[in-house]
Formats: C-alpha cells, sequence, structure tokens
C-alpha cells in the first residue's frame, strides 16, 4: 500500500520546514529562514503573571509566541522515525529507521535541505563501511548547499524602527499528511493553544522545574484549520514551564477514553543547556483511533536527540613583520 506524503512542519509558519514522504521510503528535511525578527504572535506581548492568581489569557499568548522560534535551523540532531500502518484485514506493518540530520548553515531568506544518513534501520545498525562512504557524501552535498546559498542569499535589509514584542525561546513541532496540496491531518502544539480552553488543575515538578499543569477541551463554535477537525474529538492536559511559559507536553485523547491508554497526540519538548526548547518526542496515533481521520490510517513518531550547535567564531589573525 502506498502512503502519500507526511510533512512535518517544525513551527506553525512555514519558516522552518521537516517533510518526511512516504514512511516506508524515505525522509526529506526542508528548512528556510526569514527576516522577522518578532513573529507575529510575538508582536505587544508581554510576561503573564501567574502569581497570586494565573492570567490564563496572557499566559496562552505568550505560550504560543515562545514556541515560534527558529532554533532547529542551528543545530545537527539525531532523528528515530517509527510508524505503523494498520492494514483494511487489521493486521499492521511497522518500519523503524534512526538517522543523523545535518543542517547547512542558512542565511536570511534562504532556504535549504538537510542531509539525512541513515544510522539503523529496523533495529539494525547500518554496516560502517557504508556509514563511512554515505558520511563523506554527506559532507560534499553540504558543502555544495552552502555555496549555493551564500551565492543566492538576498542582501542584508534590516528591520528599520525597533519592533515591541517578544522573542521565542524554542520551537514547537508540526505534523501534517499532505496528499496534492491537500491537508487530511495536522497536529501542532500551537492549534490547540488557539482553539481550545484552558482549565487549570495543578503545580507539579517536571524534570525539576515547576510547571504548571492544565486541562484542555474545544471552544465551542471555533473554526479549526485544514485537517485539525479531530481537535474537536479530543481532551486532554497540557504542561507551561512556570519559569519560561513555554508549552513542554501536551496529551489529547478522545473523549470517553480511559487516560491510561496511549494519547491519539502526543509532544514533549526538552529544554537544552542554553535554555532553548525544542522538540524531543512527536506523535499520532491515527491508526489506533480511526475516528481522528478517514483518510489516515497509520500511527506515526519522532524522537528527537543528539542536538549540537555549531558556532563559527572568527577572529583576528596577527602576522609578525
Amino acid at each position: 500500500m502506498k502512503l502519500p506524503t507526511v510533512r512535518r512542519w517544525l513551527c506553525s509558519l512555514p519558516a522552518i520546514a521537516l517533510i518526511t514522504l512516504p514512511v516506508w521510503a524515505q525522509v526529506r528535511v526542508e528548512l528556510s529562514k526569514t527576516t522577522r525578527t518578532i513573529p507575529k504572535d510575538c508582536k505587544l506581548v508581554v510576561p503573564a503573571s501567574i502569581e497570586p492568581q494565573i492570567d490564563i489569557e496572557g499566559l496562552v499568548r505568550e505560550a504560543i509566541c515562545k514556541g515560534e522560534g527558529e532554533m532547529l535551523a542551528d543545530y545537527t540532531y539525531t532523528m528515530e522515525v517509527t510508524s505503523r500502518l494498520v492494514e483494511k484485514n487489521g493486521k499492521s506493518k511497522t518500519k523503524n529507521s534512526k538517522y543523523e540530520v545535518f543542517l547547512p548553515t542558512l542565511k536570511v531568506g534562504t532556504r535549504a535541505r538537510g542531509i539525512l544518513i541513515e544510522i539503523e534501520k529496523d533495529g539494525a545498525p547500518v554496516p560502517p563501511d557504508k556509514l563511512e562512504k554515505e558520511r563523506q557524501k554527506a559532507g560534499e552535498k553540504l558543502e555544495k548547499e552552502e555555496t549555493r546559498i551564500d551565492r543566492e542569499a538576498p542582501p542584508a535589509n534590516p528591520t528599520q524602527g525597533e519592533v515591541k514584542g517578544m522573542s521565542p525561546i524554542g520551537m514547537y513541532s508540526r505534523s501534517a499528511v499532505d496528499r496534492s496540496g491537500r491537508v487530511d491531518l495536522a497536529f501542532t502544539i500551537i492549534s490547540f493553544l488557539k482553539t481550545c480552553d484552558l482549565t487549570f488543575l495543578r503545580r507539579e515538578t517536571i524534570e525539576g522545574r515547576p510547571t504548571l499543569i492544565f486541562k484542555f477541551a474545544p471552544r465551542a463554535g471555533v473554526a479549526f484549520g485544514e485537517g485539525e477537525g479531530y481537535i474537536g474529538q479530543l481532551n486532554g492536559e497540557l504542561a507551561i514551564d512556570a519559569q519560561d511559559h513555554i508549552v513542554t507536553k501536551l496529551s489529547g485523547w478522545p473523549a470517553g477514553v480511559d487516560r491510561t491508554a496511549p494519547p491519539a497526540v502526543y509532544q514533549e519538548m526538552m529544554r537544552l543547556k542554553e535554555g532553548t526548547w525544542l522538540p524531543r518526542v512527536n506523535t499520532v496515533n491515527a491508526g489506533r483511533y480511526p475516528a481522528l481521520s478517514d483518510k489516515v490510517n497509520w500511527d506515526w513518531s519522532s524522537t528527537f536527540s543528539n542536538y549540537v550547535r555549531f558556532v563559527t567564531e572568527i577572529k583576528d589573525v596577527k602576522i609578525n613583520p
């Protein structure tokens, strides 16, 4: 059975896009760098109060802004992609691949394709000799991409005037199944923040950080984006970091499903040592819950790890006369 194209955008706007082609075939990563210093959803946003009472409306606005960054373009990382196709006879087929992802250095207003090296397939490591050859090819491709970017980069055009607002500190992921330009199913934290009502439940400590836990339910009469109508079937919980005011976890289940069952959608973020929040896990279980979509009948999950940020510095060179 041939699967349609699966796109994974790494933010709510197409500033950076991670695109997964048919999961039984290959994975492609594409990125772009916008000219925005402050995203639209960050303009005029100010820090929300959470003491003594929580300003939920203000916190939601801030949480949307905090995850609209473009930081993923600055990192290399490891990505493990698992997919489970549910066939008409009820049987399932699972595929798993792990990749090293290398990204060329982007300049404002440029686009590029990341270089993916498959290091493991269905639990079996790629042979060392083959892996070494693929890494050599990857180095050559990166050089060509960066040469092209330098050639095609538009002239610098700094924004005039000061724009008031807040700067993002992380990047939410967005997953979508796209066939011929039609989005059949899409999942992003930002859409839940914009279309659901939040109710405060409790305070917790997660991985040593104070966290606010909310339950969410779809807002009555709200209009969902393309491929996001299933949100109207779900309710669940999301966590917001009490210090950074960014969503760190979201779990959603169809109404009536026991919370001990796997969620229909799940996303978890991780905080890097430099304070940036990037995706850790992104999961959609459309095969397990067929009511989510009449066009998508498989589950997929992406796990991100080993983030490494490369910074190039040019220092003064002193020549002895």
